[in-house]
């Protein structure tokens, strides 16, 4: 699975922070392929002990490599202000740079969220990476937050019409349940992840259809999570044809490779409110160790196609 052939020079690396080995051992393997100019490392400031150590370890590689390094702290807890932060990140890229390279990884989807909104809006391609682990904690996320409207993607509401709410799963299925109590759809829409990686059939599948199989208004979907297409051609199977007839809800608890695809759905269809579910816990062992990369670019004048 690992794609190295198909990555693209871009100057500008955009990734977040994490503890994770595959975070430090990713970005490593990156740089002997791609040599960007400059990194906007950012990290959270709930975050910034965890993650101290491998930023460490990168701006002691990048120092070596002479790449430009700028560090930026979020707030996880505040989106508003983070929003804010994030748009400015994004002012230097200009009509001269046609691409960036994300790694989203690790990237909280919020955030992956408003980078895509800022670089689709200039038109500008995004070349993704996601390193996958060679395995998962026990458990991933615990505890999940109030939902939440993502901050400036609240869609366009009609009066009248039922909500619809569209949600990819990934292993916390207490995080589904929080956005169904909380918004009391009329229909669910499920997208359940294909394949039996990293027990999904257990911890993601089998989990969901015995939380939500006996709902009446739920109706389940296969999706691959782990490609931005099938994502993007997925949902514009299943969902589009509720446009005008529900005010739609939409997010990904998934893999990070569906909240892209998922955000590009969403950017196509303006009036699609995105949402989220934030978890309070995640787990300290959530991944183990790097096993290889996908990636691939979205290219803007491909994209609804």
């Amino acid at each position: 699975m690992d794609q190295t052939y198909s990555l693209i020079q871009t100057d500008c690396l955009l990734t977040v922070a994490s503890w994770e080995n595959r975070f430090i051992e990713g970005i490593e393997d990156l740089l002997c392929h791609i040599t960007p100019k400059r990194i906007i490392l950012f990290f959270s400031r709930e975050y910034a002990s965890q993650t101290l150590e491998n930023r460490t370890r990168l701006a002691q590689l990048f120092h070596a490599q002479r790449i430009v390094l700028e560090e930026i702290e979020l707030y996880i807890n505040d989106p508003k202000i983070s929003w804010r932060i994030l748009v400015d990140s994004l002012g230097h890229i200009g009509a001269d740079q046609t691409a960036v390279t994300i790694d989203i990884s690790t990237m909280p989807r919020e955030i992956l969220w408003v980078l895509c909104h800022g670089l689709f809006n200039k038109g500008i391609d995004v070349q993704h990476i996601y390193h996958r682990p060679i395995s998962y904690g026990d458990w991933l996320s615990r505890d999940p937050g109030r939902p939440r409207i993502v901050y400036k993607e609240g869609g366009i509401q009609h009066f009248g019409l039922p909500t619809s709410i569209v949600i990819v799963t990934g292993y916390d299925g207490e995080r589904t349940m929080q956005l169904v109590r909380y918004f009391e759809p009329q229909k669910i829409y499920i997208g359940l992840q294909i394949g039996s990686q990293y027990k999904n059939e257990e911890m993601n599948r089998r989990k969901h259809e015995e939380l939500l199989g006996k709902d009446s208004r739920v109706t389940f979907f296969d999706i691959d999570c782990y490609s931005f297409e099938s994502t993007l051609n997925t949902l514009e199977k299943q969902i589009s044809p509720l446009l005008g007839k529900a005010n739609l809800l939409i997010t990904s608890l998934g893999p990070k490779i569906s909240a892209l695809g998922l955000y590009a759905y969403k950017w196509l269809h303006e009036e699609i409110a995105l949402v989220y579910a934030p978890s309070n816990e995640y787990n300290p062992e959530y991944s183990k160790g790097y096993q290889d990369r996908i990636s691939g670019t979205v290219r803007m004048q491909n994209i609804g196609e």
